[in-house]
């Protein structure tokens, strides 16, 4: 079992998504998770791209305060892979920062896309957040997502030249416990094994979708089953 690592920053480049996950609060009205995958968006949200030339404008200007950092591209309230001109902030951070992580569903853009990431950067790591190997699992949370695309990208991604490094501290598959998916641990942590793909266990603690207490220790005891040496387990979120 391992702790999370957290990056020296966090920059969200994007409110935009193309998930309805029940939980995100981009759906959350007086704090309810969403019940339906079309639910209207929470009428605060100001969806929004940030401006690449006013990043890259702010990094350069305080270049100190971010070259050899660690630092991940995630949205809060959406998906830093949605954001038009991605490209263009992964390579400005590839070439600035120590590590680049990029947190994405994985449902959007293509194989090649990812393929030509990591074939290209060599300090990036996109962390895939997968809840299942089928729809009828992971599109139980990660609504709208084709399950099948994002596998088939963190894949090509894991194939890569750089994809492929196989180092556990970089986290290529997030896979999220749920009250629907414990399970499907042993058949996951194969997956990966098979795949050769870094992975982390995490139990969630939001109230949505939330594990019972008792089915924890058997989540528990079919990882302690089933690890290998790239995979963790993470007792919370």
């Amino acid at each position: 079992m391992s702790t999370v690592v957290y990056p020296n920053y966090d920059f969200t480049i994007s409110s935009y998504c193309n998930a309805a996950c029940p939980s995100c609060k981009r759906y959350e009205s007086n704090n309810n998770p969403i019940d339906s995958p079309n639910e209207p968006l929470h009428p605060g949200l100001n969806q929004i791209h940030m401006d690449f030339d006013m990043f890259k404008f702010i990094i350069e200007r305080d270049i100190d305060l971010f070259i050899n950092k660690s630092v991940t591209y995630e949205g809060e309230l959406g998906d830093p892979m949605v954001h038009p001109h991605i490209k263009s902030f992964i390579d400005l951070g590839a070439g600035i920062f120590k590590s680049l992580r990029v947190v994405t569903n994985g449902g959007i853009r293509t194989s090649k896309f990812f393929r030509d990431l990591g074939d290209t950067y060599k300090n990036l790591e996109i962390m895939f957040s997968i809840d299942g190997l089928h729809d009828d699992l992971n599109g139980l949370y990660r609504r709208k997502v084709n399950t099948q695309k994002a596998i088939d990208n963190m894949i090509a991604f894991s194939d890569s030249r750089f994809g492929s490094r196989r180092d556990p501290s970089m986290v290529s598959w997030q896979y999220i416990i749920f009250e629907h998916n414990w399970f499907e641990v042993p058949e996951v942590l194969d997956f990966a094994k098979l795949y050769n793909i870094p992975i982390v266990i995490k139990i969630n603690t939001r109230p949505k979708f939330r594990i019972k207490e008792r089915l924890i220790p058997s989540v528990i005891n079919q990882y302690e089953k089933n690890k290998f040496e790239l995979s963790n387990l993470v007792l919370g979120n």
